[in-house]
């Protein structure tokens, strides 16, 4: 294969793995919004109903619980922890969905010869496909039907 070829193979690898981490990227923050979003919507109302019980009706236990539960409500590891799982989720869910361009690509970049050449045309076949199916609708079933 001659240094053209090699550049081909190598610029398609690397186009098909920037286009799957990108998309992983975004998904990510997408996901880590909507995971951090519902973790704390249930931590509040937790916090919320322990709030509305009181074992005893005491004035003083009364203001304690309200001292605590702002305090938990104000807890920032909440929203933390739900950032985290939402971005680590989001972004391995769509590695997994984009697992046939990803290896494609990978084995146009870190393979030799026929490898590289397989390779890079399973990233542009899949990439023709994609664009057939999510831009013209080929072989997609409508919704509406």
């Amino acid at each position: 294969m001659g240094i053209v070829g090699k550049i081909v193979c190598k610029t398609i690898g690397a186009a098909g793995i920037s286009a799957v981490l990108y998309d992983a990227v975004s998904r990510s923050k997408v996901q880590s919004k909507r995971t951090s979003q519902m973790f704390e919507a249930d931590f509040f109302e937790k916090v919320y109903a322990d709030t509305r019980t009181l074992s005893t009706e005491s004035p003083l236990s009364s203001a304690m619980q309200k001292k605590v539960a702002n305090m938990r409500m104000n807890n920032p590891l909440v929203s933390i922890a739900g950032k985290t799982k939402g971005s680590i989720s989001g972004f391995f869910n769509s590695l997994g969905d984009n697992l046939v361009p990803a290896a494609t690509a990978s084995l146009a970049l870190a393979g030799k010869g026929f490898w590289s050449k397989l390779g890079a045309w399973g990233t542009a076949g899949y990439g023709l496909f994609v664009i057939a199916r999510e831009g013209f609708g080929l072989s997609k079933k409508s919704p509406i039907d």
